[in-house]
């Protein structure tokens, strides 16, 4: 068994990860050539939590080069500097719990739980590692590594970029405290008192024990008001969305939203007075104390029970397993659902997704908060175009509006963000020497960022953001207009049931439209972007009625995102090609209001030009086999096919 000594730090500053990337010295120590490693670890217990009560976490990790189990302990934390203990076993490939062959870690987990088949998946962690040695002079001390982490558990994400510095064999705890201490005096480092396991745990979660005690307690016996809302966080907890919480309480779900939010913000005081609260937190620790008593006297008693007497029943208390909530993960779409109605639960199920990532984009620790925010509006937008022309959509104007104005202003951040992951991914490609050459853009580049994310929250603080989401809400809480159900040639088809093949089938046609321009090589690249919007159609749609279609729909999906991605790849190559000649025209990132006298030497910058325009070629060229994928007969059979399981 070995002991694992590592620090740990969460990077919120865009500026300190580009630094921390391309450092090659601090202080005595030198670091060496990075590596680049992607791993998916999967952790595992019992419904009971078997292991997590015997102080243990257990860990299957898989990446391109092997499979292994993990055992590790639970505690060691002083600072930023963790001790854990941990059991390590090779596996031949990931393989479930009951296929785990024979060694020390399926020894000592055996032990603590009967039967591997109770045993199932807790929460996952995926990460990307950018690891680097840390040496004393030629002795390596420990392992730098910039972690690009994505944690999950059950529908709930945190994405999140740390640094891990792991204390190697050959170093000494008393170097890694010095290289600290050199860090921290150089960057604005936040210490994570936590593993990513237990953070990846938290998910799993909504309320703490404690909370989820007070609210029973205010649910049973506070003023009605203050029962309901602690019912709506009882039942959130239990897993209940929002929706489906606010209809069985027969309130509002902008109510819903308001007190969800209130409690992400400010806990329990954002919705109960304190009063309340230190008054029913005497009573429950109160209580807590006569149980202890209690037990106390039992246990006693047992003692000193005479020899043939049968003591009284063992109590064994146990913390209670916390359930992991999740979130509706489609709108609930029926086939006998008006388009009218489907289009109200569309809207409602994106909106619902758009306020949920509203407070991590207001934090902007996790950039992915950001891009999953802008990503829910511009699927609202969507499905404005798909499902407008069979509605009256006059009285949803201002909606539109004000999506439109949120979506920009998300996007003018988001943006930023996607260009500097891909300067990023092309700086870890040049050797140590090379990494600085793109200072000046990358410097510009986070003045800009700076300027968009104050933009940002300024309109999120804004008054008209809150009566565009008030005003949204409201208009979901009713049904939305029915268009008459007659026409002059007759009924109107009105039914998803009905409609969903034209929805369907008018996108893809959209899409094949292009397909003359396909392959040629005179075909202007505002082509290929119409064509990623007509794809982006298609998707969307696919997704909007993917809980009704069959399975082939998934085969479609894939294929369409396939397609997306390749032509976004290829939209971003050409939009940095852009700002990259008018950085080396202007040295800044907008026009400046006085042109420089003297020509911009930034050769690094011209070297990343060439860079991105080498790419958009590359990805004209290889697009043909990506477009052949959606327009073969495959493709519409399994369209028709996916479309059988509702038109019937």
């Amino acid at each position: 068994m070995a002991t694992e000594i590592e620090a740990k730090f969460i990077l919120t500053d865009a500026a300190t990860r580009a630094t921390l990337r391309s450092l090659r010295a601090l202080a005595e120590f030198t670091l060496g050539r990075a590596q680049r490693k992607a791993m998916r670890d999967v952790y595992f217990d019992t419904p009971e939590r078997a292991l997590l009560s015997a102080g243990y976490a257990l860990r299957q990790r898989e990446s391109a080069q092997a499979a292994q189990l993990t055992l590790k302990g639970l505690g060691g934390v002083q600072g930023e500097v963790h001790h854990r203990e941990e059991i390590e076993q090779a596996l031949p490939a990931p393989l479930p719990p009951v296929e785990w062959p024979d060694g020390p870690v399926r020894e000592r987990v055996q032990a603590l739980v009967d039967d591997l088949n109770r045993l199932q998946p807790l929460c996952e962690i995926q990460q990307v590692r950018t690891v680097r040695p840390v040496k004393a002079g030629r002795r390596p001390i420990a392992l730098w590594s910039l972690d690009h982490v994505t944690l999950s558990a059950g529908h709930k994400r945190l994405r999140t970029w740390e640094l891990e510095i792991e204390l190697t064999p050959d170093g000494q705890e008393e170097e890694l405290q010095r290289l600290i201490a050199a860090l921290r005096a150089r960057f604005p480092l936040q210490a994570e008192p936590r593993s990513k396991f237990e953070r990846a745990l938290a998910l799993t979660q909504l309320l703490s024990p404690q909370e989820r005690a007070l609210c029973t307690a205010i649910a049973q016996s506070a003023k009605p008001r203050y029962a309901q809302r602690a019912q709506l966080l009882l039942a959130l907890d239990r897993g209940e969305s929002g929706a489906a919480s606010a209809q069985r309480l027969g309130v509002s779900p902008a109510y819903v939203y308001r007190w969800r939010q209130a409690f992400q913000t400010q806990g329990l005081a954002g919705l109960f007075p304190p009063a309340l609260l230190a008054q029913l937190q005497g009573q429950i620790d109160e209580k807590r104390a006569a149980d202890h008593a209690s037990l106390s006297e039992i246990a006693t008693a047992s003692d000193s029970s005479p020899e043939g007497e049968s003591a009284p029943p063992s109590v064994t208390l146990t913390a209670p397993v916390p359930v992991a909530p999740s979130r509706r993960s489609a709108p609930g779409l029926s086939p006998e659902d008006s388009l009218s109605e489907a289009f109200r639960k569309t809207l409602s199920f994106h909106f619902e997704r758009m306020l949920e990532h509203e407070p991590g984009t207001r934090a902007g620790e996790d950039i992915e908060a950001l891009h999953d925010m802008r990503v829910a509006t511009r699927r609202m937008r969507a499905a404005f175009l798909v499902f407008g022309p069979y509605l009256d959509l006059t009285p949803l104007k201002p909606l539109r509006k004000g999506l439109r104005r949120t979506g920009r202003t998300l996007g003018a951040v988001r943006d930023l963000d996607v260009f500097r992951e891909k300067v990023q991914h092309y700086l870890d490609t040049l050797p140590a020497e090379r990494q600085d050459e793109v200072q000046p853009l990358m410097e510009a580049l986070t003045q800009q960022r700076e300027a968009a994310r104050a933009s940002l929250l300024a309109y999120l603080d804004s008054p008209a953001y809150r009566h565009f989401v008030d005003r949204f809400q409201s208009t979901l809480d009713q049904p939305l207009p029915e268009p008459p159900p007659l026409t002059a040639d007759g009924p109107r088809p009105r039914n998803v049931r009905h409609l969903i093949p034209v929805l369907i089938f008018e996108r893809w046609a959209a899409v094949r439209a292009f397909g003359p321009w396909v392959g040629l090589s005179d075909t202007p690249l505002t082509r290929y972007h119409q064509l990623r919007i007509a794809a982006k159609g298609l998707r969307y749609t696919l997704e909007y009625f993917s809980e009704l279609l069959g399975k082939e729909a998934k085969l479609c999906l894939e294929r369409v995102k396939a397609l997306q991605d390749h032509l976004g790849d290829l939209q971003d190559a050409v939009v940095a090609c852009g700002l990259l000649r008018d950085y080396l025209t202007w040295g800044s990132w907008e026009k400046p209001v006085t042109l420089p006298a003297e020509p911009v030497i930034a050769p690094g910058v011209a070297a990343y030009l060439t860079y991105r325009q080498q790419e958009v070629q590359h990805l004209v060229s290889t697009f043909p086999p990506v477009w052949a994928a959606i327009t073969d007969a495959d493709f519409g059979q399994a369209l028709l096919q996916a479309l059988a399981h509702v038109v019937v």
